[in-house]
């Protein structure tokens, strides 16, 4: 039975991991974009 609680313990670190690197992914390519979109403003 506590094999069974340590998979549910390494999945949910997985989909935490997967979740912190989808928000860092949407991050970046918003900021990125805002600083395309602001670098092409003329002075």
């Amino acid at each position: 039975m506590s094999d069974h609680t340590s998979e549910q313990v390494e999945e949910q670190r997985g989909d935490d991991f997967a979740d912190a690197c989808a928000a860092i992914a949407i991050l970046a390519i918003v900021v990125g974009t805002a600083v395309y979109w602001l670098s092409g403003m003329p002075t």
